[in-house]
């Protein structure tokens, strides 16, 4: 953490309980981004490069890391449409209900379509965004693009990196771009069990240290590549707060279910939209 203050113990536990305590529900799709609808909630989006791992970030974030609720593919570029996923709040309402389901002023609704109309109180939106660079569409960039600097519900923009392959050039141009923009965004670095993780077994002190020196000294050299491509466009200031995450390994040999960084990413994106205080 540069910029912010780390999250508490009793943070994360809170933040868990809302990423978990409902069925993370996909609340619209579409290739286009003049086709999503208005909602009223607060919205993140995730994106990165073909295969950086963004689907199983997502379904670890959901807390169902073996479940395919943002599909999971060996193909670059599976996902294909701009997906939104309800998170929080009173969840989906309306659907064990009698009587036809109705939104908050009363009127009633479709169980069939609108589904966003559905999505209760005090929730958010998890915006799965098609990924960039090989296996992807170039008109998918258009649309992205569109996305994050005309959606009035963005909050904050997550970009994945691959912590094993470093920072590509797509990777730095769009960085830049939103950096310029001034348009929030933080860098997110996946698959980080790589370098923790030499083998599958769980790493004894001398290896454990060892791979987090290794990715301490990836991080800044994410850090400088970032400051100085910026820099070269006339932009000042420092790269803001770098996150570090897997979705398959923990550091905690008794709770093996609390994946890397995990919870640490549900607080920032509470913080984000404004939620950490709702609980």
């Amino acid at each position: 953490y540069t910029i912010s203050h780390p999250p508490a113990p009793s943070d994360l536990i809170l933040c868990r309980s809302f990423f978990t305590k409902h069925y993370p529900e996909i609340l619209f799709s579409s290739p286009h981004f003049r086709s999503l609808p208005p909602s009223p909630f607060p919205e993140v989006a995730f994106l990165g490069r073909s295969n950086v791992g963004k689907s199983s970030l997502l379904n670890a974030l959901f807390g169902r890391p073996r479940s395919d609720i943002a599909r999971v593919s060996k193909k670059p570029g599976k996902t294909r449409t701009i997906n939104a996923f309800g998170i929080g709040g009173t969840g989906l309402v309306g659907t064990k209900a009698k009587a036809p389901p109705r939104d908050s002023s009363g009127q009633e609704i479709s169980t069939k379509a609108e589904t966003w109309k559905r999505w209760g109180r005090g929730g958010l939106l998890v915006v799965d965004m098609p990924g960039y660079g090989s296996g992807s569409r170039e008109e998918w960039g258009g649309e992205i693009m569109k996305y994050l600097e005309n959606r009035k519900q963005l909050r904050r923009t997550y970009v994945l990196v691959d912590a094993e392959h470093g920072l590509k050039k797509t990777d730095v141009q769009l960085l830049v771009h939103l950096r310029t923009q001034g348009i929030a965004h933080q860098v997110v670095l996946s698959k980080v069990d790589k370098l923790l993780y030499p083998d599958s077994k769980f790493p004894g002190p001398v290896k454990l240290h060892n791979g987090l020196t290794k990715l301490r000294a990836k991080c800044e050299m994410v850090r400088k590549k970032l400051d100085e491509a910026a820099a070269e466009q006339g932009v000042r200031g420092k790269m803001g707060d770098l996150m570090c995450c897997s979705s398959e390994k923990s550091l905690d040999e008794k709770n093996k279910s609390r994946r890397i960084g995990i919870d640490e990413l549900r607080w920032s994106i509470l913080t984000a939209c404004g939620l950490e205080k709702s609980f």
